[in-house]
């Protein structure tokens, strides 16, 4: 989603919000001068597809950035290890790098450029594999699978946003909002039930937990109907990214 047409969005959905249309500069100046009691009752009172616009106002305004993630996922029916990867995103064109640190996939080092190749991504494993060398890998193949539920290409915070606007689009009225509070880092999470059990989706409940001076999710964590974590997606040291030629370069960049 690009920055004007969120711009729209919000302009036209938010006069009558805590929030107001505001860019993201005014909402973090704002946010600012927010006490603890006044942030939870916008956040509370703001709708959720609202509180989305306004993440993905956030991150389109960052620019290029990098965050640490700590990623687990139940991948056909097993839990697995979490994993530590450094991450840097450029949203458009889309541009990732990972850099596995932590984990079962230490070591292994990724670029995926869509201006260099739309359904392709390169990877140097660590350790023994380092043999091998570099390779390109199909993003939809049966390899990458084996370590995540979602593509390469659907790394990043603003393709979370956008998996979970879909979700709450999809559910419409039938989305139910728990709001659970502040957690130990100071984030406001809430629970978002999904109709039906999930079935059709890829969660049944999922836990949003937003940093309110950040603008974004800084936590997200997937349920199954009876309560099993599906999947869980925690983020650190968010930042903007300084970019250089090698940053997204499938040959110089590995």
């Amino acid at each position: 989603m690009s920055l004007s047409l969120v711009s729209l969005l919000l302009c036209a959905s938010l006069a009558a919000t805590p929030w107001g249309p505001m860019t993201d500069a005014e909402r973090k100046a704002k946010v600012a001068k927010m006490s603890r009691e006044e942030l939870e009752a916008a956040l509370r009172t703001t709708p959720p597809d609202l509180l989305l616009n306004l993440s993905a106002q956030a991150i389109a305004a960052l620019g290029p950035y990098q965050y640490v993630m700590a990623k687990q996922e139940r991948i056909r029916g097993t839990l697995q290890g979490e994993q530590t990867i450094r991450t840097i995103i450029q949203e458009v064109p889309n541009a990732i790098r990972l850099e596995y640190l932590k984990g079962p996939s230490a070591g292994r080092r990724l670029v995926y450029n869509s201006a260099v190749k739309k359904n392709e991504f390169r990877v140097r494993e660590a350790g023994f594999l380092a043999i091998v060398g570099k390779l390109w890998i199909p993003l939809d193949s049966d390899l990458t699978r084996n370590d995540s539920n979602h593509t390469v290409a659907e790394a990043g915070l603003g393709s979370l946003v956008h998996r979970l606007q879909a979700d709450q689009k999809r559910a419409g009225t039938a989305l139910v909002t728990q709001h659970e509070g502040w957690n130990e880092h100071g984030y406001f999470c809430s629970l978002y039930v999904l109709p039906n059990g999930g079935k059709g989706f890829d969660n049944a409940k999922t836990r949003v937990c937003t940093d309110p001076k950040a603008g974004v999710p800084m936590k997200v964590e997937g349920f199954d109907a009876t309560g099993g974590l599906i999947e869980r997606y925690a983020f650190s040291d968010l930042k903007p990214a300084t970019i250089d030629k090698d940053t997204f370069d499938p040959e110089t960049g590995l």
